[in-house]
C-alpha cells in the first residue's frame, strides 16, 4: 500500500512530539520522586540547624563533648530527674504535627528552661540522631557504622571551625499518603498538559504540513503532463521556500523544453527542406537524362556537380554545428595575432570579391595584442562572415573590415553596404538555419548555419559577437576577443 508523503511527514512530526512528551513525563516522574525525597532531607536539615548551633555553644562552654559521651556510654547516670520525657510525636487527635510544632516540642525536650542544652535528651533520639567528633568517632548513635548511608551529616562549628558533626537519619522512601498524593497530582497535571500539547500539535501539524506540501500535487500533475509531451504548464510560486523555488524551476524547465521541442521540429523541417532542394534538382536532371529529354553534356554535368557540391557543403556545415552543440568541436589554442589572420583572409578574398562586384576595404591597426586562439577556426569565422556578405549584399558594393587593439583585447568589425535586416531580426541571425525573408534566401546558396558556427567559435575563444545595423546601410558584425598575457 502506497502511503502519501503528507501522512508520512504528519505522522513523523506527531510521533516526535509524542515521544518527546513521553520522555519528559518519565524523566520528571522518575527524578521528581528522588528530588522530592532530597527536598525532605534538606528541609529536615534546615529544621535541625538550631540543634547544631546549640552543640557548638556547648563545645565552646565545656571545651569538648566528653560529658555527652559519658552519658551515652553510661545511660544510668542520667537520673530520671535530668532525663526529659520523650517528645509527643502525635497530637491530641492522633495526627502528626506540623514541622513548626515538631521543632517547638523538640526544643522543649533538648533545651532547659534557661535555654541551655540538656544533653541527656540524646538518649531518646539515638535511633534517629547521631553525633560525631571532628574525627568522625561516634559520640551519640546506635548502629551508625552499619548504616552510614542512612544519615546526612551537618557540621558543628565552634570558634569558627568544625568541631564535630550532627547526623540526622534520612527520611524513608516516599510512602506517606500525602507525599504520594502530591506526586500523583503533579504527574496527572503533566499528563493532562501533554495530552493538550499533543492535540494542539496534531491540529497545527496537519495545517502546516498541508500548506508546506501544497506545491507537491501541482508538481505531480505537471510531471504527468510533461511525460505526455504537453509543455503548456503554468505553475505559480505557492511558497517562499525550496519547494516554491522547485515549482518555478520546473515551470522554466517546461518552457525550455517547449522551446527546444519547437526548435527541434523547425530544425528537422529546415534540414529536410535544405536537402530536398538539391536532391530534387539531382533527381530531375537524372530522370531527364534517363528519358533522353536532357543530353549528358558538360552543362548538365556542371549542374549536377554544383548541386552535389552544395549538398556536401550543407552536410559539412550540419556536421560542424552538431559538433558545436555537443561541445565536441576540437580547438588548438595558441597565442596568435588576429590582425595577421584578418590580412590573410582579405588577401585571399580580394579576387573573389571582385568577381561578385564588391570592393574590400580595410583598416587594420596594431597587432601588439595577442589573443589565445585557434588559427584555422578564427579564419573560418572571417570566411563565413565575408561569404555571408558576398551572398546577401547587392552588388556593386563595399565590404569594410576593421581590426585593432583596445583595452579589452582586439575588436574586429565586418560591415557591408546592404541591404541590412530589421532590428527585430538582428538577435536571431545567429540561430541555426535562420534567414531573413527579405535578404536571406536559398537562391544564393546560403544554409543559415554559417553565423551560428561563428558564434560558437567566438564564444569558445572567450569572446563576444553581435550583429547591429551598420552606418553604410547594411549589416555590421562586431567581434571582441580577450587579449593573451604574453607578447612576441
Amino acid at each position: 500500500m502506497k502511503i502519501r508523503l503528507f501522512y508520512k511527514i504528519y505522522a513523523l512530526s506527531l510521533f516526535a512530539v509524542v515521544v518527546s512528551m513521553s520522555i519528559m513525563i518519565l524523566m520528571v516522574g522518575y527524578f521528581g520522586y528522588f528530588n522530592f525525597r532530597e527536598y525532605l532531607i534538606k528541609s529536615k536539615m534546615q529544621e535541625m540547624t538550631w540543634l547544631a548551633d546549640k552543640l557548638g555553644e556547648y563545645y565552646q562552654t565545656h571545651g569538648s563533648f566528653d560529658e555527652i559521651r559519658d552519658i551515652m556510654d553510661n545511660p544510668d547516670r542520667a537520673m530520671s530527674s535530668f532525663l526529659p520525657p520523650p517528645p509527643p510525636f502525635m497530637d491530641d487527635k492522633g495526627r502528626k504535627t506540623e514541622p513548626e510544632r515538631e521543632i517547638e516540642m523538640l526544643k522543649k525536650v533538648f533545651l532547659t528552661k534557661d535555654n541551655k542544652l540538656n544533653v541527656a535528651s540524646f538518649i531518646h533520639f539515638r535511633p534517629f540522631l547521631t553525633m560525631l567528633d571532628v574525627n568522625k568517632n561516634i559520640i551519640v548513635g546506635k548502629n551508625f557504622n552499619r548504616n552510614r548511608d542512612e544519615f546526612v551529616l551537618m557540621p558543628i562549628k565552634a570558634y569558627e571551625k568544625t568541631v564535630g558533626y550532627l547526623g540526622i537519619r534520612k527520611p524513608p522512601q516516599v510512602t506517606h499518603p500525602l507525599a504520594i498524593g502530591f506526586l500523583r497530582q503533579q504527574l496527572s497535571m503533566m499528563l493532562f498538559s501533554a495530552l493538550i500539547i499533543i492535540v494542539l500539535t496534531g491540529v497545527l501539524s496537519w495545517f502546516f504540513t498541508k500548506k508546506l506540501l501544497a506545491p507537491v500535487p501541482v508538481l505531480i500533475n505537471a510531471t504527468k503532463k510533461l511525460a505526455s509531451r504537453d509543455f503548456d504548464i503554468d505553475i505559480k510560486q505557492m511558497s517562499n521556500d525550496e519547494l516554491g523555488d522547485l515549482a518555478l524551476d520546473f515551470r522554466k524547465m517546461a518552457q525550455d523544453l517547449r522551446m527546444y521541442e519547437q526548435k527541434q521540429n523547425r530544425w528537422i523541417s529546415d534540414i529536410s527542406h535544405e536537402l530536398r532542394t538539391p536532391l530534387s534538382v539531382l533527381l530531375g536532371n537524372i530522370e531527364a537524362m534517363q528519358d533522353g529529354v536532357r543530353k549528358t553534356d558538360a552543362e548538365t554535368m556542371n549542374i549536377l556537380h554544383g548541386e552535389v557540391s552544395r549538398l556536401i557543403k550543407l552536410v559539412n556545415e550540419l556536421h560542424e554545428i552538431t559538433m558545436a552543440e555537443s561541445d565536441n568541436m576540437h580547438f588548438q589554442f595558441a597565442p596568435v595575432k588576429l590582425q595577421q589572420i584578418a590580412e590573410d583572409v582579405v588577401e585571399l578574398y580580394k579576387s573573389r570579391a571582385e568577381e561578385f562586384g564588391f570592393e574590400i576595404r580595410t583598416m587594420i591597426r596594431g597587432g601588439g595584442t595577442l589573443v589565445r586562439g585557434d588559427v584555422s577556426r578564427l579564419r573560418q569565422v572571417f570566411i563565413n562572415i565575408i561569404e555571408n556578405s558576398l551572398k546577401h549584399s547587392k552588388s556593386p558594393g563595399v565590404i569594410f573590415i576593421s581590426c585593432m587593439d583596445n583595452r579589452l583585447g582586439v575588436t574586429t568589425t565586418i560591415e557591408d553596404t546592404g541591404p541590412g535586416v530589421s532590428d527585430d531580426q538582428l538577435g536571431m541571425l545567429f540561430d541555426r538555419l535562420y534567414r531573413s525573408d527579405t535578404s536571406r534566401n536559398r537562391e544564393t546558396g546560403g544554409s543559415g548555419l554559417g553565423l551560428a558556427i561563428c558564434k560558437y567559435i567566438v564564444e569558445k575563444h572567450g569572446g563576444t559577437i553581435k550583429a547591429v545595423s551598420g552606418g553604410m546601410g547594411g549589416l555590421k558584425i562586431e567581434i571582441i576577443l580577450p587579449g593573451e598575457d604574453e607578447h612576441e
